[in-house]
């Protein structure tokens, strides 16, 4: 029975991975292109492309606007620019930001390009838009190419019941001239200095190019998750909660054994399931929700105050760590299943070998990779409980109980509390001293709360105290960290300057845009104002900003200098060595940022 639960739970696991992430693979728009005649001649033809969003999904106008970027339709003809014509958007609040007052095209729009008379040619059709939805956006570059037949064989474009739409949007066209070119790129830069940099990578060994390598690495990166510092306190707990109260092992302990380890695992692959369903579905990455420094905040307290349970302080209800006493009531199921979520929440600040190597590769992927990917890095982990599971005699091995248990308890605890050193240590140093103060808020109130309550008081009398022990807390987060404003110490990039200063000065160079979720990841966690301004001093480098956030050439030609078409990318140019500057891809830890300005520029 316990070997088929085994199998179930897998089979349930794959198959449901499998279905979500094929349920985020499908694209929240369709793009459609045709053309027709017109009878006065005047133009001779008209090509119409037609955007259909999903319900609920819109772009921004053609003029950029205070969020978004605009949509934008570039056709050539044989080598000859066309004519765009965009229909009048709706002027509304943003549905990302309400506060903004911006133009949007929502459901159906159709966008016109008027067409010379020509022999039949290859229609190239350039189309650049961001979709979003109240919740997530996505940024189209999508290019589509027709074979034009003799225009006397297409239909009236007259006859068609999108023609008054054409002839509004040649009237708002006329009214709204716009400065760039029809691609919506810049005119700036159109000759954009060409470069031949030499560029050499962090750690060559480690890219992941394929998804075969990707998926074993994820697996195993899984698996080395369970030994960080951040996860294996929670775990030893869980394996010593199992030691025989006896000295004979009996059939129950060991049913028991077997479905603690099921449903451990179960809690485990069912948070990666969530964390696969949200990064496919709104393109977040790895950590980006829990390495906010608002998060590990919260994360450290979370720890801490688990860690003073393990000291007899106070006991707490699902994810209670200690040894069961026979008077206490427990669901060992349900304590299974979100200690196994705890601990992979504890996984997600950190990067174990492998790890930032296969996310770096596979969130630039299509939704669906990401959630296979992410599928194996939970299935990696939860392994060695499936495997336990499987094999219930292991249980055996586990040592007989004595007083030391007792002990092992208390140590366990300061592994915990050790593991709040290691949260802090992901925190600006600014923020230290508040932490401190929030941790011995929380000590007082864990000792209110298990030595000030207790079963002979009034249920009213005892959490009206628990629900003030509650309310300092919060209230001490709310006056501790408190947000302030940082002044950015990256300067936007600018070509004739880094021309000047290339091989004058040492540059950190960042490529970011505000559609790209992985560089807002590193700009609050690894580069923040703080940490850069002292990096720059450190080294004495300036740091400059490249900003893709609209599609321009010349930044691209730069981008692709660097050996790479995505982002986030950092480049450090050595004064000594310009032309070979040394880059990180992708995610990196500050750690790893570190290491590589010491190499590059000491």
């Amino acid at each position: 029975m316990m070997k088929f639960s085994f199998f179930f739970l897998c089979f349930f696991w794959v198959f449901t991975a499998h279905t979500l992430s094929a349920w985020a693979t499908e694209n929240p728009f369709t793009l459609h292109l045709e053309v027709y005649t017109t009878q006065n001649q005047d133009p001779p033809a008209i090509a119409v492309l037609t955007l259909t969003p999903k319900e609920g999904w819109h772009s921004y106008g053609n003029i950029q606007g205070p969020s978004g970027f605009p949509t934008t339709i570039q056709g050539n003809l044989n080598e000859q620019s066309l004519r765009a014509f965009y229909p009048q958007p709706t002027p509304g609040p943003d549905p990302m930001d309400p506060t903004l007052m911006v133009d949007l095209y929502m459901g159906t729009t159709s966008f016109f390009l008027t067409i010379p008379s020509q022999e039949a040619k290859d229609l190239q059709v350039t189309f650049e838009a961001l979709l979003c939805s109240d919740t997530a956006c996505w940024p189209v570059h999508e290019k589509l190419s027709l074979r034009l037949p003799a225009l006397d064989s297409l239909a009236t474009a007259e006859s068609q019941p999108w023609y008054k739409d054409f002839l509004q949007a040649q009237s708002y066209s006329d009214l709204h001239v716009d400065t760039r070119d029809h691609a919506g790129l810049s005119l700036k830069d159109s000759n954009p200095p060409k470069r031949n940099f030499q560029p050499h990578y962090f750690s060559p060994g480690l890219e992941v190019k394929t998804f075969s390598k990707a998926a074993g690495l994820a697996f195993l990166a899984g698996l080395i998750l369970n030994f960080m510092p951040c996860v294996l306190p929670v775990i030893t707990l869980k394996l010593r909660s199992f030691i025989p109260t006896v000295n004979q092992i009996t059939a129950h302990q060991r049913q028991a054994f077997t479905m603690h380890n099921i449903w451990f695992a179960l809690g485990m692959m069912i948070y990666f399931l969530i964390l696969a369903i949200i990064i496919s579905a709104t393109g977040m990455v790895w950590g980006q929700i829990f390495q906010k420094p608002e998060a590990i905040v919260a994360l450290t307290a979370i720890v801490f105050a688990l860690s003073l349970s393990l000291f007899g302080i106070y006991d707490l209800p699902l994810i209670d760590l200690k040894a069961k006493v026979q008077t206490t009531k427990h669901h060992p199921r349900l304590e299974s299943f979100t200690t196994g979520m705890l601990a992979t929440i504890l996984a997600t600040p950190c990067s174990g070998p492998f790890l930032g190597g296969v996310l770096a590769w596979a969130l630039i992927q299509p939704p669906e990779i990401i959630a296979l990917i992410l599928s194996c890095v939970g299935l990696g982990m939860a392994s060695p409980y499936l495997v336990m599971a499987m094999f219930p005699d292991m249980y055996k091995f586990l040592p007989t109980p004595g007083a030391w248990t007792i002990h092992l308890e208390r140590f366990l605890g300061f592994l915990l509390a050790g593991t709040c050193v290691y949260l802090m240590s992901l925190l600006p140093v600014s923020l230290y001293v508040k932490m401190l103060i929030l941790l011995w808020i929380i000590a007082l109130g864990a000792w209110i709360w298990g030595k000030g309550t207790n079963l002979s008081q009034s249920r009213k009398k005892r959490w009206a105290i628990r629900s003030n022990v509650l309310a300092a807390i919060v209230l001490s987060v709310l006056l501790l960290f408190r947000s302030g404003q940082e002044t950015n110490p990256w300067i936007p990039f600018d070509w004739s300057h880094f021309e000047n200063q290339l091989g004058q000065e040492h540059m950190i160079v960042e490529f970011t845009a505000d559609w790209c979720p992985n560089c807002k990841f590193l700009e609050k966690t690894v580069l923040t104002p703080k940490r850069s301004a002292e990096l720059a001093k450190k080294y004495d480098a300036k740091l400059y900003q490249v900003d893709l956030t609209r599609h321009d050439p010349s930044l691209m030609a730069l981008l692709e200098s660097l050996g790479s078409k995505s982002i986030p990318i950092l480049a450090i140019f050595s004064k000594e060595n310009p032309e070979t500057p040394l880059v990180l891809r992708d995610l990196f830890t500050s750690g790893q940022l570190h290491t590589a300005l010491e190499k590059e520029l000491n």
